[in-house]
């Protein structure tokens, strides 16, 4: 999910009609988004090519999300300042090079260097999509948030979906999938130039690449501290799921495991984007609380599933978490904006893309150490009951006044 910046005036239209853009910056974000998750179904691949851990497969998803947060801190705003095009333009460049990079990678490194570069360029991209959103979105709508909400899940879920598919039935399953993204961002350059420019003036590049200090909101600092387990509860399910969760259910099914594996993220992320898309209309501390509950259920569900090796059960209960991370992931975001006052909105959005992004990073590298010295099964179970408590805190969290 995307961060709201202010709106300037759009300065011509050329091309691309406002609507026309609009939809198009939210496909590319989707794109993005699915190519952050095309690499899940690959992973137990390259552990059985290249002989590495589960510690080790934990931290090339983890490099991935702290490249995002670098990214973010350093180019929140440089959209601003240059404008949306150039970085749109470089972000999808970047990505080009990282996805080529994953395709070529003949070791441990070569995905090391792929996913730095990924979160590098989705990090550039995130704000000026975020920032075009609002440039072209219809006048008295407010579609920016439900569309960042849904493109991101979505994204997620046909990346990972697509992966499975094209690595169990095409030849070069490490190849194939990486080649067809670097083809759609290649035509999504074009479709970027195509589109108005909103940014009508540019400032000096130093300041544009100044640091923003992420910041809690003042006078909010307990509520906050609190509120943020909502994030915590719901990236870190995602985390979980975006590393360990294809090897988990490889290992209770037999018969097209590539294909399956790729199935964890897809049920996850599609079942959230249609929730945040079906129930948009609720409030936030409603979500959050039917979010949690569903989620304290779906991780029981996990736990035992895998305590009987039932691939039937985890994906049941993959699809009630997906719906309660969908909840949780709509509600939460809503939820901490609303605590800062309009001056310390960025910094506050940047303090909650710490805690997300650490949600996502710190539980799942802990979680690979866990099955490292252990098992699979042992860490899975740890990581249900962790991410319950988050949860059941998430929703306490809505009632403190």
């Amino acid at each position: 999910m995307t961060t709201e910046l202010a709106r300037p005036r759009v300065q011509r239209e050329s091309g691309l009609s406002r609507s026309g853009s609009f939809w198009s910056i939210g496909g590319i974000y989707a794109l993005f988004l699915m190519a952050s998750t095309a690499p899940s179904p690959m992973y137990s691949l390259y552990q059985q090519r290249w002989g590495f851990t589960n510690t080790v497969l934990t931290e090339v998803f983890a490099s991935y999300s702290v490249a995002i947060l670098v990214a973010l801190l350093l180019c929140g705003s440089l959209s601003d300042h240059v404008g949306r095009r150039p970085v749109l333009v470089g972000a999808l460049v970047l990505e080009i090079v990282a996805v080529l990079a994953l395709a070529l990678a003949s070791g441990v490194g070569g995905l090391f260097a792929g996913r730095v570069l990924q979160g590098l360029a989705t990090g550039a991209a995130t704000s000026a999509i975020s920032g075009a959103l609002l440039d072209f979105q219809r006048p008295g709508s407010n579609q920016v948030s439900l569309v960042n909400g849904v493109a991101a899940a979505l994204g997620m879920a046909l990346g990972s979906l697509l992966a499975g598919v094209l690595v169990q039935f095409l030849p070069g399953p490490t190849l194939t999938t990486y080649l067809l993204l670097a083809a759609g961002f290649a035509v999504a350059i074009p479709v970027v130039l195509a589109m108005p420019e909103p940014v009508a003036q540019s400032s000096p590049l130093r300041e544009a690449l100044r640091p923003r200090r992420p910041v809690v909101p003042a006078g909010q600092g307990l509520r906050f501290a609190l509120m943020s387990t909502m994030v915590l509860a719901s990236w870190t399910v995602g985390g979980m799921f975006m590393s360990l969760a294809p090897s988990v259910v490889k290992g209770m099914v037999h018969s097209y495991p590539n294909l399956i594996s790729g199935l964890p993220v897809a049920v996850l992320a599609g079942l959230g984007g249609l929730t945040q898309l079906l129930l948009a209309r609720w409030t936030a501390e409603r979500a959050v609380r039917v979010g949690a509950g569903l989620m304290v259920l779906a991780l029981a569900g996990v736990a035992a599933s895998e305590i009987t090796a039932d691939a039937a059960l985890f994906f049941a209960a993959a699809a009630v978490l997906g719906i309660g991370w969908g909840l949780m992931f709509m509600g939460a975001f809503r939820l901490l904006t609303s605590l800062a006052a309009p001056h310390q909105r960025a910094g506050t959005s940047s303090m909650i893309y710490v805690v997300a992004y650490l949600s996502a990073t710190v539980p799942s590298v802990t979680l690979g150490y866990l099955s490292t010295i252990t098992d699979l099964r042992t860490a899975t179970l740890a990581f249900t009951a962790a991410a319950s408590l988050f949860a059941a805190i998430a929703a306490l969290s809505t009632t403190r006044r």
